[in-house]
């Protein structure tokens, strides 16, 4: 008589047994191990990018109390985060979230999560790159901040083409520099301080050429740009098919890397507006945060600053086009789009196993996006997208208990249904007050997606929409 043995630990469940599982074949170079999964990931955060760039967002909607749609934000993208780990080490691919929505929520939402994914693929990137331009600008003024950031996306896309690994490195040294840089940030702030905690009780915002008191839906408007400032440790997931060891790591990657995101943003944050000489020109700035670095060490400081903010920011716009370049290869060998372009889009380089076409594709959207737009109207337009998947995620770590109850959780969220429940109420509020015509652009893209999945992708589905 057999004997049936025992399944293993959830915990120990390998990603390469759930990748066949879920009818994948190994493509890509699995040569990350947990700290490169991480730097990849902070980076991908990039505390640095993320203050000096999008943070300079977040006060121009909500002045001084950004600090609130700051803490308020973090706290929602931790609940996110729990949702992600756990959903993240259940199906850990490179298509990561729109590949759980589908699992979890169907094929038709899935694709509009795709989409929202791929919107987010040709705006994030340049959305960063933007700081770039924006800071090489501020040390020489006759130097267009526009074809800057496009110059950049380009060559930030050649350099993702090459081997994960030699780019994980790469990534990890500028990670160093850009912590470097954002514990400078904080110095500058919390060594010299001019405000008081009245400026966070009673807080302003910019107002014609002085400033003026903040509007509680204000605050709400720059959750979702906070939440966008703090994004990024999904990408833990669409490494995933390049991580070694159990999917349960994934998970985790997936939380310490969002922790560790908000610590290294919220602090400073805070320091750099106590660290304001005059509020009146802090939030008039361009380039508020370093401005209070100049104030407190000086102009020798400002210009050292703003030369590890450029590089943190490439580094930020490297990890940020390796991540989406796996989406879109992911939607490529999902047979997401006509077969010319999905086969285009999954082609694998033979050496460097790495998605040349598809990060390519990243890197050309981004750059023709920097030289015809602006930071601000990128900024906001990619916050609602990142809120709307945020929204298909909670609600998926809710139904997955209920459909998958039986499947292997390698990494668990603590107080289940709480954190999905708080990340739904969150960036319901969030997306409550974003202007209507980011909201109707995103409504005009998912119509026209579910004009598409019905007439193309449904009849075929046998071929298309595989996964």
């Amino acid at each position: 008589m057999s004997q049936t043995l025992p399944l293993p630990p959830a915990s120990t469940v390998e990603s390469e047994t759930l990748l066949e599982g879920m009818g994948y074949k190994e493509e890509l170079n699995r040569e990350l191990n947990f700290f490169g999964n991480l730097a990849l990931v902070l980076s991908d955060i990039t505390p640095t990018a993320s203050l000096l760039v999008v943070g300079t967002a977040v006060i121009a909607t909500a002045g001084t109390a950004s600090v609130w749609a700051y803490v308020i934000g973090a706290f929602i993208a931790l609940n996110v985060a729990l949702c992600m780990g756990e959903l993240g080490s259940m199906f850990p691919v490179a298509g990561g979230l729109y590949s759980i929505v589908t699992r979890v929520l169907g094929r038709p939402l899935g694709f509009l999560a795709l989409l929202d994914y791929v919107g987010q693929a040709i705006f994030l990137p340049a959305s960063v790159a933007f700081g770039v331009g924006t800071y090489i600008h501020s040390l020489d003024g006759s130097l267009s901040t526009k074809w800057i950031a496009a110059g950049m996306m380009i060559l930030v896309a050649l350099i993702a083409l090459l081997d994960v690994k030699f780019n994980a490195w790469m990534i990890g040294f500028f990670l160093a520099i850009e912590l470097v840089v954002v514990i400078v940030l904080a110095l500058a702030g919390f060594t010299h301080v001019h405000q008081s905690l009245s400026t966070f009780t009673h807080p302003h915002v910019a107002s014609g050429s002085g400033i003026g008191p903040v509007a509680t839906s204000a605050i709400i408007a720059a959750l979702a740009v906070a939440l966008f400032s703090v994004n990024g440790y999904d990408s833990a997931i669409n490494f995933s098919e390049e991580t070694e060891g159990s999917a349960g790591q994934i998970g985790k990657a997936v939380v310490t890397a969002a922790t560790l995101g908000v610590i290294f943003q919220v602090i400073p944050f805070i320091g750099v507006i106590l660290g304001a000489a005059s509020l009146v020109s802090f939030l008039h700035s361009t380039t508020p945060l370093t401005d209070v670095v100049r104030t407190s060490f000086g102009h020798t400081a400002v210009t050292l600053v703003t030369y590890g903010a450029i590089l943190a920011i490439f580094n930020a716009s490297l990890a940020i086009t390796l991540q989406f370049s796996r989406i879109v290869w992911s939607s490529g060998r999902d047979r997401a789009w006509p077969m010319p372009i999905s086969k285009a889009l999954e082609w694998v380089h033979p050496r460097f196993r790495t998605p040349w076409v598809a990060t390519m594709f990243v890197g050309i959207c981004g750059a023709v996006l920097c030289a015809q737009s602006s930071l601000i109207s990128v900024v906001t337009f990619t916050s609602v997208l990142i809120i709307i998947l945020y929204a298909l995620i909670a609600i998926s770590a809710l139904v997955s208990r209920v459909r998958h109850r039986d499947q292997p959780r390698p990494f668990k969220m603590m107080l289940w249904p709480i954190p999905p429940i708080i990340a739904l109420v969150g960036v319901g509020f969030a997306l409550s007050q974003q202007k209507s015509s980011d909201l109707v652009i995103c409504a005009c893209i998912f119509g026209g997606g579910i004009l598409y999945y019905v007439v193309f992708l449904m009849p075929r589905r046998d071929r298309y929409w595989t996964h």
